[in-house]
């Protein structure tokens, strides 16, 4: 009976290192990656009770932004291009593609790759590729679409009756403003934080409120069916499939922390560039 009356985020902050660059997450398996020097990175894969491993890092190279881990695929930033990490074998090679979309120059890089497709952009705006070199994708898709790199024809439908906001400031009405999305909630760029946040959720015609958002609410982020914010000084969570919440004092993490659920935990972010901090806590499912 103790044991069911406890709670998960009673659990303690664990701190898993830190990063020079900002650490990454992939919140579907639960994986965390975060380069502790410049030659060498760490793979943690949560919940799978293993330390984490060491690849080492081709020289001059970081790991990418947001979005830069997909399973076993880390995009790198180098000075001579965008380079794909293997992180099963710990290899990296250019990646796949890319010079066939016109990537390689200054202005041009590489964001996501997939099994199939890869995301990256040009002088010329975005731009999606296949691995195999032979299509290339301009589109920015239906409002009641998204990319997925892993599906061979690209364009997956949101559920009824999600759909991405235009974005207002294409002066042709194409593009639209960035959407998060992890079944059954979708969530829309947040321009004010000082707004209620909102979530879309699949078969409700009306957004969800999930706070009032009397203070701001910063660092909203969604993964693994749930989002996770900072407000009043406190990391929150929301599950979308139960419904469960769950809250940790912001102080216990650092100054200006910033969390990413995932499907059993919730990954959190502190401090700056070069000198961040890697937190993971365990969270109610």
């Amino acid at each position: 009976m103790l044991l069911l009356l406890a709670t998960p985020a009673d659990a303690a902050p664990r701190r898993l290192g830190t990063s020079l660059t900002p650490p990454l997450v992939d919140a579907a398996p639960g994986r965390v990656v975060w380069q502790p020097d410049s030659s060498s990175i760490r793979v943690l894969d949560l919940g799978a009770g293993e330390p984490a491993r060491q690849l080492g890092m081709p020289a001059g190279c970081r790991s990418g932004d947001a979005g830069a881990l997909r399973g076993d695929r880390l995009v790198l930033s180098c000075p001579y291009g965008a380079r794909l990490l293997d992180l099963a074998g710990g290899s990296a090679a250019p990646v796949p593609g890319a010079e066939a979309a016109g990537i390689g120059g200054p202005d041009s890089g590489v964001l996501s790759v997939g099994r199939v497709w890869a995301e990256g952009f040009t002088n010329a705006g975005p731009v999606f590729f296949t691995l195999d070199g032979l299509n290339v994708e301009k589109s920015d898709g239906a409002a009641t679409q998204l990319p997925d790199l892993d599906d061979a024809q690209l364009w997956r439908p949101l559920c009824p009756p999600l759909r991405r906001a235009p974005d207002r400031y294409y002066e042709d009405g194409r593009g639209y403003l960035p959407y998060a999305y992890s079944p059954p909630l979708g969530l829309s760029h947040r321009a004010f934080p000082y707004r209620a946040l909102r979530v879309g959720r699949c078969g409700r015609e009306r957004p969800l409120r999930i706070s009032r958002c009397k203070r701001p609410c910063v660092a909203a982020q969604l993964g693994a069916g749930s989002v996770a914010w900072r407000e009043r000084g406190r990391i929150r969570l929301y599950r979308g499939a139960s419904r469960r919440r769950a809250s940790w004092p912001a102080r216990r993490f650092g100054r200006d922390a910033v969390p990413v659920p995932t499907r059993a935990h919730v990954v959190v972010t502190t401090g700056r560039h070069g000198a961040y901090a890697v937190w993971s806590v365990r969270a109610p499912t």
